[in-house]
């Protein structure tokens, strides 16, 4: 092995102990090495954002093996969703259509809005357990137009999905 090569494989061993020396209690915050699956992190957790796929071991992360945790991130799935889409509503009446949403994979809270006619967004609710919820929303017109978004902050935020729902007369 010539001197050059020791000294650069010598230097990629202490970037790899120092990326693990916060000990088995904490996992890094950059992965040790990537795999095919995920990446692999010294310690029992993987960090935010990212799930655990298996258990490994490194001669990187200091203790016995296992002593590292194989890591996938997690997939974000945004999506919003009526049942049914199209209301018919009897006139003078209302009807009902049920708002359903995934924001499975987000570490944030949400925003469930509505604007109904082109008026002005309204909070129809927040979603703040990042899964899979349904609520009705019994106020359903006809002739009427409910345009419902997740969005990323009570007040103006980017928006992650969108549905239409419909009212209309039989």
């Amino acid at each position: 092995m010539t001197k050059n090569l020791r000294r650069v494989m010598g230097a990629v061993a202490l970037l790899f102990l120092a990326s693990c020396a916060g000990g088995e209690d904490e996992a890094t915050d950059s992965p040790l090495e990537s795999t095919e699956q995920g990446v692999i992190y010294c310690g029992p957790l993987c960090p935010p954002n990212y799930a655990t796929v298996g258990f490994a071991c490194s001669t990187a992360c200091p203790g016995g093996c296992p002593n590292a945790v194989s890591c996938a991130p997690i997939p974000t799935t945004v999506t919003l969703w009526g049942t049914p889409q199209t209301v018919t509503v009897p006139v003078g009446q209302v009807g009902t259509s049920r708002i359903c949403w995934n924001t499975s994979g987000l570490s944030y809270p949400v925003w469930i809005k509505v604007s109904a006619n082109g008026a002005p967004e309204q909070l129809f609710t927040k979603e703040s357990d990042r899964g899979k919820h349904c609520e009705n929303a019994p106020w359903i017109q006809a002739p009427g137009t409910y345009v419902f978004t997740i969005k990323t902050a009570k007040e103006g935020g980017s928006v992650l999905a969108t549905t239409t729902v419909f009212g209309v007369t039989p």
